[in-house]
């Protein structure tokens, strides 16, 4: 494993920037929920509509972003801006200095080491935060958060709901785990005193220069690594995956899987997603249907139940035609 210098983990080796907007209150004696975020220039918009959806579902906490970027562009940090004068709330913007993250592996290229810098905010935070929620881009808050303020931690590091049983069958044994524990760091309760003392992070950075065949993933399979089912497990409402569940008990939406909400319309909470977005300072996307490609014929299928159900039925036969025709078309490779 690798080891570091002394005084590698400094903040000021990690932090080229951060850009204040502060709209909060002076006054205001809302208990304070931190939330924070990991992305790149690309991901602001995503970003934004699941801040905003933290705010209008928790108006009796006063909500403080945290987000967390390799690159943003100025038009991108005038949104946050805005969106933090909107909703009187307070939003940092942190421009990481990626070069400490340089030999954590990429699994799969398209993908980018600023997922790693989930690791590293405790280390950030530990002066303005005792605990703080992650939360990944693509995920949607549709209840209150609350209950996490209160939830007691004590000797827990960290809070986050279990993988499905296969996923945690299949990627525990890959890993080797002991405790045959799995979750999903998506999102992440982070109690930041524990997660200091625990040494996280540095436990974390250690798996760098590591075999890229070792994992099936990214920081999450680090982070699991690291746990090994040490972690407090959260019930599944506060992470349920996929976007397309029909659950009402959710807290967290979390679109995991291939298809997203601002691709294609395919579910309520993908509606409640584009609403979000249409009050945010981004621009709304008005495309509601998949690309008419062969490979996507079950998304049409799904598309046309769910007009149906809202009792449009032009819209229910339009799906079912694109799905047999994409269908065909994949079926018969033309």
């Amino acid at each position: 494993m690798k080891t570091f210098s002394e005084g590698f983990f400094n903040v000021s080796k990690f932090i080229q920037k951060k850009e204040v907007f502060a709209f909060a209150s002076p006054g205001d004696s809302r208990p304070i929920l931190h939330v924070c975020y990991n992305v790149n220039d690309p991901f602001f918009r995503i970003m934004g509509v699941s801040a905003v959806s933290v705010l209008e579902n928790n108006a009796d906490m006063a909500v403080s972003f945290h987000i967390f970027s390799d690159g943003y562009s100025p038009e991108n940090a005038d949104k946050v801006k805005q969106l933090a004068e909107k909703w009187q709330c307070n939003c940092t913007i942190y421009l990481l200095d990626m070069t400490p993250f340089e030999d954590f592996h990429i699994k799969v290229q398209r993908f980018s080491r600023i997922t790693y810098a989930r690791i590293c905010m405790p280390m950030v935070l530990q002066s303005l935060a005792e605990r703080f929620l992650y939360i990944d881009a693509d995920a949607m808050c549709i209840s209150s958060l609350k209950p996490l303020l209160e939830l007691d931690m004590t000797g827990k590091a960290m809070a986050a709901v279990s993988e499905t049983p296969p996923s945690v069958t299949k990627r525990a044994g890959y890993l080797k785990l002991s405790s045959g524990k799995y979750f999903n760091d998506g999102v992440m309760l982070v109690n930041v005193p524990e997660w200091r003392r625990q040494r996280i992070m540095e436990q974390a950075f250690s798996y760098q220069n590591e075999d890229p065949k070792r994992f099936l993933g990214q920081s999450q399979d680090v982070l699991n690594l690291v746990f090994d089912g040490k972690n407090y497990f959260l019930p599944a409402v506060y992470n349920l995956y996929g976007g397309d569940t029909d659950r009402d008990d959710g807290v967290i939406i979390h679109w995991t899987g291939r298809r997203k909400p601002w691709q294609m319309v395919l579910t309520h909470f993908d509606e409640l997603w584009r609403h979000y977005l249409d009050i945010s300072p981004w621009d709304s996307i008005t495309n509601i249907l998949p690309v008419k490609e062969p490979e996507n014929y079950h998304d049409f299928q799904q598309w046309g139940r769910f007009q149906k159900k809202k009792g449009n039925l032009a819209g229910y036969y339009k799906g079912l035609f694109w799905y047999v025709w994409l269908r065909l078309r994949y079926k018969c490779n033309f």
